[in-house]
């Protein structure tokens, strides 16, 4: 359980709840924030309608580049919503002054980021979901190998980088800033996921490198690259440890 949850779990369940609304309202006041968050599917569909991309390929150990393609564009999910929507609604309620009316409330820290985790965390499984049932439904990508081991390196892959946007977000005083943070760690773990160009195809000192990057871990827990429990290690290092960064450097103001 992460730092975030404790002080989330010592609110009284109505407490929590109703903070957990007001942050959902208030995300819902910008929507322009989450529109991004078409592109994703809409790549399922422009891969799924190449005919060269649902072909099955030697090259591939048999599957089709839309198979190898759907869980790197379903990482693209938690990497836009953890490092730049998390991060950008945050410093936009300080700019806007939520943040020090929040301040005079009982609210811990840590239970304001949790409920804003919550909402987020909400967001982006729905926005995995409906890739993955795009790709399954309507161009019949196949399932992993070991779903287990999947599901466990994603899972573990997108609280690490919910708590690297934590740690953004609590820090992060203006949109600027927590765009000028945000952005370059999601560039690099797009890079190390294999969005611009196969892991296969790096250096093998970047691929070792990349192993310890968030999804870069990922993409190495799914391809059987190293063992697992190392990858998944890091993964909840970097889970646990940025969320009680996240919650000892956060700032109301």
């Amino acid at each position: 359980m992460s730092a975030l949850a404790l002080p989330a779990m010592r609110m009284t369940r109505k407490g929590f709840r109703t903070l957990t609304l007001t942050q959902a309202r208030l995300l819902l006041r910008e929507p322009a924030a989450l529109v991004w968050l078409l592109l994703p599917p809409a790549l399922v569909v422009v891969f799924g309608n190449i005919p060269a991309f649902t072909t099955d390929q030697k090259a591939l150990d048999g599957r089709s580049v839309i198979d190898v393609y759907v869980p790197t564009i379903a990482a693209m999910v938690p990497l836009l919503v953890a490092l730049t929507a998390l991060p950008l609604t945050m410093a936009s309620f300080r700019e806007k002054d939520v943040l020090r009316r929040l301040a005079v409330s009982p609210v811990p820290a840590a239970g304001m980021l949790a409920a804003l985790l919550a909402v987020i965390a909400a967001i982006a499984a729905l926005g995995v979901a409906l890739i993955i049932a795009i790709g399954a439904l309507a161009f019949d990508v196949k399932a992993p190998a070991d779903p287990a081991s999947v599901t466990a390196a994603f899972v573990l892959g997108s609280g690490a980088v919910f708590a690297l946007g934590l740690v953004v977000a609590a820090l992060a005083r203006t949109s600027g800033a927590a765009s000028g943070a945000g952005v370059p760690l999601m560039v690099l773990n797009f890079f190390f996921s294999g969005l611009y160009f196969p892991v296969a195809e790096m250096p093998r000192a970047l691929q070792r490198i990349g192993e310890y990057v968030p999804f870069g871990a990922v993409m190495a827990a799914w391809s059987g690259d190293g063992p697992l429990w190392r990858h998944l290690a890091v993964l909840a290092a970097y889970t646990v440890l940025g969320s009680l960064l996240a919650a000892r450097v956060f700032r109301w103001e």
